[in-house]
């Protein structure tokens, strides 16, 4: 059995929420693709066209060239309307992102001070109050006993 990342399983769950089965979407991973990049194909059947939509996942709080040539590199069918997403946690410099791929945040990650934080749910949260450590003694000052 296989195991699978629980990041991705996360960016998963997103991709699910925002191309949802019950407006029609079939979401899948795509497979036989050589990339080191996460990639998607969401379809769903219109009356006259196909909608499809490819999203690459990414980790990375500045997404390199690679997710970007790796959704240029699949390939759109006719008669249908393609579209191109990048699913990145919150707070990501997609400056980058050409416009015609879409961003979407994750729900579940954020970057915060340069690191990839989990956001928990608010009311399941527990906050503790730490007091501030003592200061560590100083080895060159004498221990002073206030015994008797």
């Amino acid at each position: 059995m296989g195991s699978k990342d629980v990041m991705t399983t996360f960016a998963e769950r997103d991709i699910r929420q925002y191309f949802s089965e019950f407006e029609g979407w079939n979401v899948a991973p795509i497979t036989g693709v050589q990339s080191a990049v996460g990639l998607y194909r969401a379809s769903r059947n219109r009356l006259y066209h196909e909608e499809v939509a490819f999203i690459a996942t990414s980790f990375d709080q500045v997404p390199g060239n690679e997710y970007i040539r790796a959704l240029e590199a699949l390939p759109s069918s006719r008669g249908s309307r393609v579209k191109k997403y990048l699913l990145t946690p919150q707070a990501t410099d997609t400056s980058f992102v050409p416009p015609h791929v879409q961003v979407l945040l994750m729900r579940a990650f954020a970057f915060t001070d340069g690191d990839l934080v989990w956001l928990t749910k608010k009311k399941n949260a527990r906050h503790y109050h730490c007091d501030p450590a003592p200061a560590p003694a100083d080895p060159a000052t004498p221990m002073v006993s206030s015994s008797p």
